[in-house]
């Protein structure tokens, strides 16, 4: 299994790999804006990531501004899109549901619920895969 991880925060992205580590056949992926992944999946050769966490507050493009142009390029607008940042904004919520992420969920400070909530995350593709 692929995943895109789109995170600007080194720290975050080092708790993320941490925490993702324990899953052996993961191949993880990462970009530090969406301008990078962007340019990372339309270069891409190989397999494409069977979901994108994404960021929404980064600097050059934002979250959901990759996100309206991803779901612009044919055979990129398929790969799920799954939201991890610290905003509660009920408007970003909206604005990302109707660009069609598959998920919103918001950082812990709570590093157990933390760790929870991204395995569920990565758990639930691992098995979506399967099927």
């Amino acid at each position: 299994m692929k995943i895109l991880i789109v995170e600007d925060n080194k720290i975050a992205l080092m708790g993320i790999r941490k925490i993702l580590s324990e899953y052996p056949n993961m191949e993880i992926c990462t970009a530090e804006n969406g301008l990078i992944a962007l340019n990372f999946l339309n270069e891409s050769k190989s397999e494409l990531p069977h979901f994108t966490l994404l960021d929404l507050n980064m600097p050059i493009m934002n979250g959901i501004e990759f996100l309206k142009e991803i779901k612009k390029i044919e055979n990129l607008k398929t790969i799920p899109i799954v939201i991890h940042t610290t905003s509660f904004n009920t408007l970003d919520i909206k604005i990302c549901e109707e660009l069609g992420s598959v998920g919103y969920f918001v950082k812990e400070l709570d590093m157990v619920k933390y760790k929870s909530n991204l395995k569920l995350i990565a758990d639930y593709w691992i098995e979506s895969k399967r099927t």
